[in-house]
């Protein structure tokens, strides 16, 4: 439970005495089902219109404690399925949870969805009703839940007929079921749990739909990211599918999963690449971005079989959550109804650009109207491609059909299907969107002729050193961005640098290769209005003070700099050091490391600690703090951010 902090020099008292200490801390992670609607009134919108509502909900179907052989990190999802009702009660002393399938907002039986509140088809425990979908045996179906906070692991769906669940409380519970006995309790749980998973759900499969799991953008159903869904066998040999965004440092730090960019396979539109960068930072960042710990932006969509052995009716759907980085679980349930029909899957039509390549992103869109196209054409008369084809190794975006469609390639193979670019624009192979037809050369399928010198790897420049693009072993991989105004690209240091600092020639020289692994799509350091690291020679300016970014951890809740300044807190030295920016305190800490103490996955380090960690390593560091601006800017000191 969140606390209520009066007394704001208290509770920085308190903070520091963490902080001397190096506490561990917990942070109760919450998750709810949003599409279905679910029978506790979680649907896409609640994570965005109240926090509190949201909050509620996302408690509802949660088992505060799970987890293996007497051991706090033998978690949920070490064994996906196998953390029944039993161990719930039996687990601690004193301490009996209810494992339902449709939750029991941490109560008993009489709590539970669908037990006393919520019995009704479509009802909800909050007194409100849906309409729940329908259907069709056989069809692939959207799912999606919601995390208020992240502790990866996975999830799974089952299906129960509505007849049959109501007939396990009414056959094995009293008509008041808070007077149940412990026998009469545990066999309703077998009975609803046994008519769950004999009906779990398969995967649908890109080879069968356009996307199999991709994580949505708030309530914005075209706003979202394709991802590639990764299972583990669980019970009864079932496959879970892994949460496509991991925890903070799950994978850094040798746990099990992806990291993040590893998962993404392309987005909608450009707004869906920069809300998803701004998340879950950019391709160098594994598993640290601002929101790993807590996406609640971003609802994660799966597509389900209905299985054609079911009988016409009503149904519950029930989602469980399997923990890893906690102890924790949870469940929730919708109700659908179930039809024969010839009907399949449809998905529905975003009138919004096609995707767009998680290797190779867009730089621009096209302004909100066209522009008068020029009087002579300079478009080449295009000549359209026989067969759909890949070059060797190349990931990314192809033009087809006279550049009116594209297609995915993945390391030199083609995946997914054609889509059509929108009316009046063609596939823009340098943005790798639809651009304006009139803004596009189209040359049939291969990508322009741009060089890379033999067996380099790296950025090149182009243009005047006022662009670049990405090569891979001698081959070029697309990607060509500009340098912001005031630069030129530097081969030497790989960015965007001042452009006084820059000898650009007709043929740059090559630099030494260094790696035969793929770059990232963007520079490690990615350029902005102005470089982001200060290149050699800068302006004379004073450094930016900036607030940290990574929140304190407060007895488990996570305080930002703004909780921070409406806590009117500034007074307070604590406060001072990691909000120097907001508390007006930047000329004595705008370039020291914050003293609070910080909230990394669920757990308080020091910027010493940090430091301790890699003090036999100091090039790893400074590279950490090159790829997490949020680090950077937490432990200013420690990765010398005054420094030129």
């Amino acid at each position: 439970m969140r606390r209520t902090i009066t007394n704001a020099n208290t509770r920085f008292l308190e903070l520091q005495l963490i902080f001397i200490s190096i506490v561990t801390v917990s942070i109760n992670g919450h998750g709810l089902l949003t599409y279905p609607p679910s029978k506790n009134g979680g649907n896409l919108s609640i994570p965005f219109e109240s926090s509190t509502n949201h909050f509620a909900i996302a408690s509802y179907g949660i088992i505060d404690k799970a987890f293996f052989n007497n051991d706090h990190s033998e978690t949920p999802w070490k064994q996906p399925g196998n953390f029944s009702h039993e161990l719930a009660r039996d687990l601690i002393s004193g301490y009996s949870q209810t494992l339902h399938p449709c939750g029991c907002n941490a109560g008993g039986i009489e709590n539970c969805a669908g037990v006393i509140d919520a019995t009704g088809f479509g009802e909800t425990t909050r007194g409100t009703t849906v309409a729940p979908p329908t259907w069709a045996k056989g069809s692939h179906q959207e799912t999606a839940w919601n995390a208020w906070v992240n502790h990866a692991g996975g999830h799974i769906y089952m299906m129960c007929k509505k007849t049959d669940f109501d007939s396990c409380r009414d056959t094995e519970l009293p008509a008041n079921p808070a007077l149940a006995t412990q026998d009469e309790k545990d066999s309703y749980l077998d009975c609803v749990w046994t008519c769950f998973e004999s009906h779990t759900l398969e995967w649908a499969s890109t080879d069968d739909d356009l996307w199999a799991q991709k994580v949505q953008f708030q309530n914005e159903n075209c706003t979202y990211v394709t991802m590639t869904p990764e299972t583990k066998v669980g019970k009864d040999g079932h496959l879970w599918r892994y949460t496509p965004i991991p925890d903070s440092l799950q994978v850094t730090n040798g746990g099990e999963g992806k990291c993040t960019w590893d998962s993404a396979v392309s987005f909608s539109n450009v707004k869906a690449r920069e809300e998803f960068i701004a998340s879950f930072g950019d391709e160098d960042v594994c598993d640290y971005g601002i929101d790993h710990h807590a996406p609640s932006d971003w609802h994660v969509f799966d597509k389900v079989v209905v299985p054609a052995d079911l009988d016409d009716g009503e149904y519950l759907l029930s989602w469980r959550w399997d923990a890893y980085m906690a102890d924790q679980m949870w469940t929730g349930c919708a109700d659908v109804t179930v039809v024969s029909s010839e009907e399949t899957y449809n998905d529905d039509e975003c009138p919004t650009q096609p995707p767009i390549s998680s290797s190779a992103a867009p730089t621009s869109t096209p302004d909100s109207s066209p522009v008068t196209p020029p009087s002579s054409p300079t478009s080449p008369t295009p000549t359209p491609p026989s067969i759909m084809t890949c070059p060797s190794d190349y990931t990314g975006l192809q033009p087809y059909n006279e550049c009116t469609q594209f297609y995915h390639c993945v390391g030199g193979q083609i995946t997914g299907n054609l889509i059509d670019c929108p009316a009046e624009t063609l596939f823009d192979v340098d943005l790798q969107i639809c651009n304006w037809d009139y803004l596009v050369i189209c040359e049939g399928n291969l990508p322009p002729p741009f060089d890379c010198p033999s067996g380099y790897t790296g950025l090149f420049s182009h243009d005047d050193c006022t662009k670049y693009y990405h090569c891979f072993d001698g081959d070029f991989l697309g990607g060509v961005s500009d340098c912001p105004d005031g630069t030129l690209f530097n081969v030497d240091v790989q960015y965007c640098d001042w452009d006084y600092n820059v000898i650009c020639e007709t043929s740059p020289p090559m630099p030494t290769p260094t790696s035969s692994v793929a770059p990232t799509h963007t520079p490690s350091v990615s350029p902005t209005s102005s470089p982001t690291l200060s290149p050699t020679s800068s302006p004379a300016a004073s450094p930016i003070c900036e607030d940290a970014r990574i929140p304190i951890n407060y007895l488990g809740i996570e305080l930002s700099c703004a909780s921070i300044i409406i806590l009117d807190a500034c007074d307070v030295e604590v406060a001072q050091s990691h909000c120097p920016n907001s508390c007006n305190a930047c000329p004595q800490y705008g370039c020291e490391d914050t003293i609070a103490p910080l909230s990394i996955m669920g757990r308080t380090y020091s910027c010493e600690d940090i430091q301790n960690r890699f003090k036999n390593d100091p090039l790893l560091l400074e590279r950490k703090c090159d790829q997490f601006p949020e680090f950077a800017a937490s432990c200013r000191d420690t990765c010398k951010i005054c420094e030129d």
